[in-house]
């Protein structure tokens, strides 16, 4: 009994103590279920804003980059990413770097 207690408490200091359920991280083909705000020099921007939105990780439903900032986040986890709109969009966002600030509501897995 008394090395089962020394194992459980080894667990406890690495943080692997508890019911063995893993916090979920966001993986590619996953749908996220996401908040999110675009800012372009500090400013939101018209189109950038969205709660509750579901999203399927490696979809390409978004601005290449956004996706691949997404995975690895865990349920609650709030991150700002970074990106850079193609020359060929919207041109009042064509080729300029703006900052998303995301929120992970919920992470659907595959």
């Amino acid at each position: 009994m008394k090395k089962l207690a020394s194992v459980m408490g080894v667990l406890a200091m690495l943080g692997l103590a508890g019911c063995g359920e893993k916090t979920p991280v966001a993986e590619n083909g996953d749908t996220v279920v996401i908040n999110f705000a675009g800012f372009l020099d500090g400013v939101q921007f018209p189109g950038g804003t969205a709660e509750n939105f579901p999203l399927k990780l490696g979809s390409g439903q978004f601005v290449p980059g956004f996706e691949d900032q997404v995975i690895g986040m865990s349920e609650g986890e709030e991150r700002d990413i970074n990106i850079t709109f193609p020359t060929e969009y919207v041109p009042d966002l064509a080729g300029k770097s703006v900052v998303f600030k995301v929120k992970v509501v919920d992470i659907l897995e595959k």
